[in-house]
């Protein structure tokens, strides 16, 4: 070996670590002394401890850029041909999109093309397997369930659902809404062990008539809602006379001043007579109809309210007085004061539920019957009130020990009545989202479609035993495998 050279082995920065590489570049940052003193400490050159510190820098400029920590690979995903069925399939029901939004999506997310007919076969591939999961549906549960109509392209969707659970039992497109038809669909649901205490329903004949065909036992419970709408728009209907009336008149006073100036008025004097007359007769209409429609909403039929027969009286004194007023103005009012009449039994059939309920109580605590009425009327007042606070102390006094077994047992009644069809509106809603994307949808989507809504979970609810759990698992009262699972796919998971 030449004098004055050394072999690779004899240079010490070769033998320093790392961790001594990294406390190097510390110390010269932290500038606890001149490079040339620590390298002359070390044995190293000033260039080698340059790079170290240059190392040092850039990593931790690393370290706090977002860009490379939005850029990290969080996990890889194995893409098959049945992965990539599944992406289709959540697109079109989670994502609710149409065919073509999901070959842009692969074209713009993939980079990979997929045509609408591979589209349409992975859905009916789909479909034929949801198909035989809905028509091996028990239907034991069931009770009660609310059955309804909606329309898509001029064909009615008949439509069933459990009210407890938001089960949807039926979902079919037809081209009649009949008696006949309905009662199909009904032998059908009975075979699957469809039997509920009673159904709710609105006053369409062809469903009730249906349902008096193929099972007559299952009573058919009015819809509240129905008959509150019906009231609704029969008071704006007035309030909108009224309003139209008061503006004529202004503009017939307006005019008469005008008039009165030209010396014109007696040509308007009997126009202005009759147009006051007009604003006082439907200003009396209107009032008296926003009466009686408010002791229909609040007396009557809602839950917390008197005994059946003091309902029932107060319903036909609204109906004697709609009579009244028919014969002043008989347009709308004829034609709701007549569903009214033909309906008090069907809508108040709630009422009865709930006093045969009472009656079981009112045996199984020995307290009078007229008591639990009184308690369940007590619930429509606010606690924190004077009318509250007077009536529980009556009835604490009379019950004694009882009041509080006897009170709960009495709320959680008038909790499991049922009076309106509003969950099968629900159910629509939530349907229309999907029939807007095509024209024709049949009854091959909706079972797809029927299958997805009753097994995928409850992200909120008023009813807290249902968040996080799917329709058909608050029905059957355990648990489901995932959607995706039961159409025989394998779900990707992320590595632990």
């Amino acid at each position: 070996m030449e004098a004055g050279t050394r072999s690779h082995n004899q240079y010490p920065a070769h033998e320093i670590t790392n961790e001594q590489r990294k406390q190097l570049a510390l110390k010269i940052i932290r500038n606890e002394k001149p490079v040339s003193h620590i390298a002359e400490e070390e044995d190293v050159s000033r260039k080698f401890l340059y790079e170290q510190k240059e190392k040092a820098i850039s990593a931790i400029d690393q370290a706090f850029e977002q860009k490379g920590q939005d850029d990290k690979v969080l996990f890889y995903i194995p893409v098959t041909k049945p992965w990539l069925c599944q992406v289709v399939l959540s697109l079109v029901l989670n994502g609710r999109s149409s065919f073509r939004g999901v070959k842009k999506t692969f074209s713009d997310v993939f980079g990979t093309p997929i045509s609408i007919g591979t589209i349409f076969n992975i859905i009916q591939d789909a479909t034929s397997k949801a198909s035989i999961i809905n028509s091996n549906q028990d239907l034991r549960n069931v009770g009660p369930g609310a059955n309804d109509e909606l329309f898509h392209g001029n064909k009615p969707v008949l439509t069933g659902v459990d009210i407890p659970s938001l089960y949807c039992y039926l979902l079919s497109e037809e081209d009649q809404r009949d008696a006949d038809t309905w009662a199909i669909h009904y032998w059908y649901l009975v075979e699957q062990g469809f039997d509920p205490d009673y159904t709710v329903a609105d006053f369409g004949s062809g469903l009730r008539d249906g349902q008096k065909i193929a099972c007559s036992h299952i009573p058919c419970h009015g819809d509240v809602f129905h008959i509150i709408k019906i009231l609704q728009e029969l008071k704006r209907y007035f309030a909108n006379r009224l309003k139209n009336r008061i503006s004529y008149l202004e503009e017939t006073e307006i005019k008469m001043e005008k008039a009165k100036i030209k010396g014109n008025a007696r040509n308007l004097s009997k126009k202005l007579g009759n147009a006051r007359i007009e604003k006082e007769k439907f200003h009396e209409l209107s009032k008296n109809i926003n009466i009686l429609v408010s002791w229909m909403q609040h007396d009557i039929l809602k839950t917390e309210g008197p005994d059946p027969k003091t309902r029932r009286d107060l319903w036909d004194f609204i109906v004697d007085e709609m009579k009244k007023l028919e014969s002043i103005y008989s347009h709308r009012i004829k034609s709701v004061r007549t569903t009214l009449e033909n309906q008090r039994d069907t809508v108040l059939a709630f009422v009865d539920l709930l006093n045969t309920k009472f009656e079981f109580i009112s045996q199984s605590y020995d307290v009078p019957l007229c008591l639990l009425w009184e308690l369940c009327e007590l619930q429509r007042y606010s606690q924190a009130g004077a009318a509250y606070y007077n009536k529980e102390k009556k009835l604490r006094l009379i019950l004694k020990h009882r009041f509080y077994y006897v009170q709960t047992e009495v709320i959680e009644a008038m909790n499991n009545v049922h009076k309106a069809s509003s969950s099968v509106e629900n159910l629509h809603s939530r349907l229309r989202g999907y029939f807007s994307l095509r024209k024709n949808i049949g009854n091959k989507y909706l079972e797809l479609l029927r299958f997805y809504l009753n097994h995928t979970p409850f992200l909120r609810s008023e009813n807290p035993e249902r968040v996080g759990k799917t329709a058909a698992e608050v029905l059957a009262k355990k648990q489901h495998p995932h959607w995706l699972e039961m159409l025989g796919y394998e779900r990707f998971q992320i590595a632990a």
